[in-house]
């Protein structure tokens, strides 16, 4: 079982900009990365090659790539498009262009093929395919169930960065760090599904309000990074799925299953995970 963590993170190591998360209603709706950003309709993933050979042109083979690595249920689960351009077709250059402009993405650090699902970038055939899958639910997942879009170009950083997850410091409040495809988050993830909407603390019924937070989401890793060091994670706890309360974490399914209903009610009052853990303005 792994460590429950400590019970004194420490709070100057996170970005003082998380107070702003206090100030705003738990009950808003979830916005993007990039404010001005529309919900597609569908989740869209492009694929990018280059091929100056006609009769060795393979690029048929590349539209079947999630029927390979997804089940049938999977790949109806949300609606999606897979374009696929060869960027020596001048029509496929053009989109290549646009996509990676119109999400602030340089062409001078891309090796082609190049997946873009979600905002994010994968390169080499091999990458691809090994992440295809994942990068496909996450994309779907952002769309369909968080209302979220991913554009790089409107990534939040620095004390922007948890701008767009609110808590209502009259919460009991956890923070669930998973994986789409981890196999560890698919047992502990119906376990946070199962949570009650109140936690009993001190003899009242206080309400629950649980952030999730996909790693494989935009850039989610730095979302993570910082709780990792604001709770002093080791690093043999620097895993998914991990959930964190006001002043402790359980890393691990084993100990989500074994500790979280207990966790959720040791600290007596209403607490809030985020002012919990900045340092006094006084």
């Amino acid at each position: 079982m792994k460590q429950q963590g400590p019970r004194n993170p420490r709070p100057f190591l996170l970005p003082a900009a998380l107070a702003l998360l206090s100030a705003v209603s738990v009950f808003a709706r979830p916005v993007s990365d990039s404010r001005a950003a529309a919900l597609p309709e569908k989740a869209e993933l492009y694929y990018f090659y280059e091929e100056l050979c006609d009769l060795c042109d393979e690029s048929g083979k590349y539209f079947t790539m999630l029927d390979e690595k997804l089940s049938s249920e999977e790949r109806n689960r949300y609606p999606h498009d897979f374009p696929v351009y060869n960027v020596f077709h001048a029509s496929g250059r053009a989109e290549y262009e646009r996509i990676t402009d119109s999400m602030g993405i340089s062409r001078d650090t891309l090796s082609l093929p190049v997946l873009i699902a979600g905002g994010r970038v994968f390169q080499g055939f091999e990458n691809i395919a090994g992440n295809i899958r994942e990068a496909y639910l996450t994309a779907g997942e952002d769309i369909f169930v968080n209302k979220r879009v991913y554009n790089p170009a409107g990534k939040k950083t620095g004390d922007r960065l948890f701008e767009d997850y609110p808590v209502n410091p009259d919460h009991v409040n956890i923070v669930y760090f998973y994986r789409i495809t981890c196999p560890e988050c698919a047992k502990a993830t119906p376990l946070i599904d199962r949570l009650s909407k109140t936690v009993r603390v001190e003899g009242k019924d206080i309400p629950l309000s649980v952030t999730r937070i996909n790693t494989r989401s935009g850039n989610n890793g730095e979302r993570i990074s910082a709780f990792f060091e604001a709770y002093g994670v080791p690093d043999t706890d620097r895993i998914v799925p991990i959930v964190f309360f006001a002043d402790s974490y359980l890393a691990g399914a084993e100990a989500i299953e074994g500790a979280l209903r207990d966790r959720l009610g040791q600290r007596p009052g209403p607490v809030n995970l985020i002012t919990g853990l900045l340092p006094s303005r006084n």
